[in-house]
């Protein structure tokens, strides 16, 4: 009966789907992916910025729908949480790949911090992809999110002189031609791996927040990965608008349903939707390209007929000081080297007279100092400014611009007799009483050059043991400099900062809140300047922090001391 009845008639409706099991590829989600001469390598229908990440399995329906990550609306932040091995880095990387088979590299551009373990390094081929940086590339690192933090003060100043009043209108205008200016339409950066973050690099995870919180605006998104939703600042966490929960450590954490979450199956993408259904991710490959990540980014940088996306800038080991963008202003600032945008750093002696510098040894201290003299030299004639060197390990000696040089003072007697020499001349450039308010202000009321007093190795010239500080007829002048034409630099180590934060003239410099330029140094010697603290940098590089414009990171641009002067 069974052999005669077989074959007869439509089968019966298959009640129950079969459950969730191996990851789909991503073509299964996305559908067939087809190459085409405007937008490369993307599926049939695809929507930019709008992608298929996975299936949600909803049996009491009968049917799967798919679990679709959109950057155009109110949650085009990502967060992705899971325990150790649960997918995390493989949810990332399949949210990049999506979106770069949906979007073009002029409609999204995408930079990567990759503290995962290397799982997002494959996508650096992407056309879209710009820079990806890990944990052993801290300067990039920080790079990254400066970049970010400029692109959004560039666009909020676009926006206002343009007069664009939403991202939906910056994406149209974008889309008819205008802005060619800008390199991309949307900017997405992904961080995997945010505790590692919050520890290794904890003055940045501040920058995100401005990111998260005005980013969807002007087209820049966030997509993180956590082990556990704690870790993530209550702030942060509640402007990530679209998340992605996968198997937990401990199910008692989730926030979707501690029940189901303790049913979630030990693979690899299984995880639950926000609503509690079962969920599965897509496999980062196309089966058409072979099922490996690596052969789908070469398949998608192949068919990509256009420019890529460009990877940023970085600070240079070194940068000579003839290679300085040039100055756009005339103020009187002496060139100190770039910043992470590449702009000119100068100093400016007109609003700031003095600059303190603490770094370990050949870190670049010296050499800041031989920087300024030159500087000195070229920005002012012999009759307009003089420098006193104060220079116990003589390593300033030949380097300085003789005919500006009137003191080069090695010797403890020495450094003290030119103190009192400078005390004593520039006291009589106090103001009287018959001082007007206008020669006040115009500095008229006594003739004579800037006076320039460069201290290297400060350390050494006023020990804790000394009786009586060497410095001290300058101390009392220190407040009055932009009156009398006086300018300090100091050098010191880093070792024992925190305690010489106390000396009279470092302590006077920073009640006078002077520029301080940090570099390479211990970060076990805690703040030394507001918030910032010294940490180990490549030579020349450091942080600058001025009342005007917080802390930059900058590299001091490099003066070649006379010997290696000339070919």
């Amino acid at each position: 009966m069974i052999d005669a009845m077989a074959g007869l008639g439509p089968p019966a409706h298959q009640v129950w789907l079969p459950p969730l099991d191996v990851p789909p590829p991503l073509e299964e989600v996305l559908g067939p992916v087809t190459p085409s001469a405007e937008r490369g390598l993307s599926p049939v229908g695809g929507s930019p910025l709008r992608v298929p990440i996975g299936l949600v399995d909803r049996p009491l329906d009968q049917r799967r729908e798919l679990l679709v990550h959109d950057l155009t609306g109110s949650a085009g932040h990502l967060a992705v949480v899971g325990g150790p091995r649960s997918g995390k880095s493989t949810a990332l990387c399949v949210v990049v790949l999506g979106l770069a088979l949906t979007s073009t590299p002029a409609e999204l551009g995408v930079h990567v911090c990759d503290f995962g373990g290397g799982a997002l390094a494959g996508l650096a081929g992407l056309p879209h992809v710009g820079t990806v940086a890990d944990g052993q590339q801290p300067d990039l690192v920080r790079r990254l999110l400066a970049e970010f933090g400029a692109v959004l003060a560039r666009r909020e100043r676009l926006f206002r002189e343009a007069g664009v009043t939403s991202i939906t209108e910056f994406r149209a205008r974008r889309a008819a031609g205008d802005f060619a200016d800008e390199p991309t339409t949307d900017l997405l950066l992904v961080v995997d791996g945010y505790l590692t973050l919050r520890g290794d690099h904890d003055d940045l995870e501040a920058q995100l927040l401005p990111i998260a919180a005005k980013g969807l605006s002007y087209g820049l998104h966030l997509a993180v990965s956590a082990n556990r939703w704690s870790e993530l600042r209550p702030a942060l966490k509640d402007l990530l608008g679209a998340r992605v929960e996968l198997r937990l450590g401990d199910p008692l954490e989730s926030e979707v349903d501690r029940r189901l979450a303790a049913a979630v199956p030990l693979r690899p993408g299984h995880g639950l939707a926000p609503d509690g259904a079962a969920m599965v991710l897509a496999a980062p490959w196309a089966s058409a390209f072979g099922a490996t990540t690596a052969g789908l980014v070469s398949a998608i940088a192949a068919a990509w007929p256009g420019p890529a996306f460009a990877a940023v800038r970085t600070l240079p080991a070194r940068i000579a000081v003839d290679e300085l963008p040039v100055a756009t202003t005339g103020r009187a600032g002496l060139p100190l080297g770039v910043d992470q945008q590449l702009a000119r750093i100068d100093h400016d002696i007109l609003v700031e007279p003095h600059l303190l510098c603490f770094g370990d040894a050949e870190c670049g201290k010296t050499a800041l100092l031989r920087l300024l003299g030159h500087g000195i030299g070229a920005r002012f004639e012999p009759d307009q400014a003089r420098i006193v060197a104060v220079d116990p390990r003589r390593t300033l000696l030949g380097d300085l611009p003789p005919a500006h040089l009137i003191g080069h003072a090695s010797t403890a007697s020495a450094i003290a007799d030119a103190a009192r020499e400078i005390g004593d001349s520039l006291r009589r450039r106090l103001p009287g009483p018959s001082v007007s308010p206008q020669a006040l202000r115009d500095r008229s009321w006594w003739t004579g050059p800037e006076l320039f007093l460069l201290v290297d190795d400060y350390d050494l010239v006023a020990p804790a043991a000394a009786a009586e500080h060497p410095l001290a007829p300058v101390l009392e002048l220190l407040p009055l400099a932009k009156d009398i034409g006086l300018h300090v630099v100091v050098a010191r180590r880093c070792g024992g900062a925190a305690r010489a934060l106390f000396d009279p003239v470092i302590g006077r410099l920073r009640e006078l809140a002077a520029p301080a330029l940090l570099m390479s140094g211990s970060p076990d010697e805690g703040p030394l300047i507001e918030s910032v603290a010294p940490a180990p940098q490549p030579s020349g590089r450091g942080v600058l922090v001025d009342r005007r414009h917080g802390s930059r990171l900058i590299q001091v641009a490099w003066q070649p001391p006379a010997a290696e002067d000339g070919p």
